[in-house]
């Protein structure tokens, strides 16, 4: 099984450091080959909303669109994102907005030091609106969306553990 983790390289930390150290073997175990991402804004423009992508082709020519076009080829998706102000960052947004989530499963882990139960809460409950009934580009997704959020190293082993539990109840080892 073939699995993608996407993450802002412009935006990581040691948090985000270690969270990818300890996905590795975890979605290993599970029997997926993984494939990192590390995009930059140049490597991640904005959907220009024009539709063309229904096609499985994006017109815009970035290293999104590359992984766009493969996006059948993966069974899960990992999205690492610093959560600012409540949201996705902004280079791991427009990845997510022009369609490289698996339609199989998706992780989305985000992270922050400074994060309060606020922007904790804002950053679950859009997630899953735009992941879910509010995505109308790539619909049905609500359903195959984990959302997970780590503050400090000691979070990420029982973020990590709860993922490797939710890997093991949907059959994915």
């Amino acid at each position: 099984m073939k699995g993608i983790i996407i993450l802002d390289k412009d935006r990581q930390s040691e948090l985000s450091e270690n969270l990818l150290t300890g996905l590795y073997p975890i979605l290993s175990d599970c029997g997926y080959e993984i494939e990192t991402a590390e995009l930059g804004k140049s490597d991640a423009a904005p959907c220009m909303g024009c539709f063309k992508c229904t096609d499985g082709k994006c017109i815009i020519d970035d290293r999104v669109a590359q992984i766009r076009e493969r996006v059948y080829d993966y069974e899960l998706t990992v999205y690492l994102t610093p959560i600012l102000f409540g949201h996705f960052s902004a280079v791991v947004k427009n990845a997510i907005d022009r369609g490289t989530g698996s339609h199989l499963r998706q992780i989305v882990i985000g992270y922050g030091k400074d994060i309060d139960d606020s922007d904790k809460a804002i950053f679950i409950d859009m997630t899953a609106k735009h992941r879910g009934k509010a995505d109308i580009v790539h619909r049905g997704m609500d359903e195959r969306v984990d959302v997970f959020v780590s503050r400090k190293n000691e979070e990420n082993s029982a973020t990590l553990k709860t993922i490797k539990e939710s890997m093991t109840e949907r059959g994915a080892t």
